[in-house]
């Protein structure tokens, strides 16, 4: 079999391009643009939803790695299962 975990690698790479690319730049680049004040409790909100997406985000790739490990037991990559 030539990739067995795919899923699981497309999982990682999701869930490590999630976090930045949806959540932590829009977020960041809407604080400076609307002049959000640090501190305030628009600015702590913000930063708590940035926050609790990016541990969702490490959630998903722990997940990832761990079915990658776990289909490295059971399947050999580049490996014909014929």
């Amino acid at each position: 079999m030539l990739l067995p975990f795919f899923n699981d690698i497309v999982g990682l790479i999701g869930a490590v391009g999630f976090w930045p690319l949806t959540v932590y730049f829009p977020v960041e680049m809407y604080i400076v643009q609307m002049k959000i004040p640090k501190w305030s409790t628009k600015w702590i909100c913000l930063h708590m939803l940035s926050a609790a997406c990016l541990v969702i985000s490490l959630a998903a790739a722990a997940g990832s790695v761990a079915g990658v490990i776990a289909d490295l037991g059971v399947y050999k990559p580049f490996h014909a299962m014929y």
